[in-house]
């Protein structure tokens, strides 16, 4: 397991616990132990519900953008995209019912694992986004769309707007708000009412959910194919894309080289 995941299980409920200082940036292990515990969940046959909750001032700030560009690792990019979707896809299809307690910052893959799981529990604080598009990349449209309306969805896409709890508690997401130091009280709560119920009537039903779901499309292959027909077809080796990353590190606007729009002329 990795470090940075934390995972108990307390009277049937499960508490997975996110912990990599200082803003809970989602990097390889992380992503990965996540994976090995959703996907041991599918196996136990004692725990009834689970919690996703984190440590420290935010739930995440998202994908470790610094990681990729520090590592020596030469296959270490190639594994970025895999186990990102392997992380969603235990997520998605985990048949334990899943309760996410969020605070503070709630950042693109961790606002997808919050999106993935059954109930969402939010505190006052709480900002929800998928900010992206600031630096030169196509992140999670399809999660997006999938819990708000198709122009709420696509407004907060292309602005990179963040989206206060009580907003995403009116669009239904959120079940309950409450006061930062009651959030976990408040998942526990939840996750007892859940846990309370027959475990097998529960597994069986988050089964058939995800079943009925994939029988429409599967949410996380649609997510894969959108970024990469993003990234890396249409975007592809702009080096603007590197100067959006580059400038939000270090919180100045960017300077686009208008050069490489020309190919937009006939792109399709």
């Amino acid at each position: 397991m990795s470090e940075y995941v934390k995972f108990e299980v307390i009277d049937h409920i499960g508490i997975i616990t996110i912990d990599r200082p200082p803003v809970n940036a989602v990097c390889e292990s992380l992503r990965v132990g996540l994976t090995e515990i959703f996907e041991e969940l599918n196996s136990r046959i004692d725990v009834y519900c689970c919690i996703l909750r984190a440590e420290g001032r935010m739930f995440s700030a998202g994908h470790d953008l610094k990681e990729a560009g520090q590592s020596k690792d030469p296959d270490f990019r190639k594994r970025i995209n895999p186990t990102i979707d392997a992380s969603f896809r235990a997520l998605h299809r985990c048949r334990v019912p899943m309760v996410a307690a969020c605070h503070g910052h709630v950042i693109g893959m961790g606002f997808a694992y919050a999106s993935l799981c059954d109930v969402v529990v939010a505190s006052e604080d709480a900002l929800f986004n998928f900010p992206e598009i600031t630096v030169g990349t196509v992140g999670g449209p399809a999660w997006l769309l999938r819990i708000v309306p198709d122009k709420v969805a696509r407004y907060h896409f292309f602005t990179a707007t963040p989206f206060t709890a009580e907003e995403l508690k009116h669009w239904g997401v959120v079940q309950e708000v409450v006061p930062k130091d009651q959030l976990f009280d408040a998942a526990m709560a939840i996750a007892k009412k859940i846990a309370k119920q027959y475990p097998p009537a529960l597994w069986a039903s988050k089964m058939t959910i995800i079943e009925g779901e994939l029988e429409q499309y599967d949410v996380v292959d649609l997510q894969s194919r959108m970024r990469a027909r993003g990234n890396e077809q249409l975007l592809g080796p702009d080096p603007n894309r590197t100067e959006c990353g580059r400038a939000k590190l270090e919180h100045r606007e960017p300077v686009f080289d208008p050069a490489p729009f020309e190919r937009w002329k006939t792109l399709k």
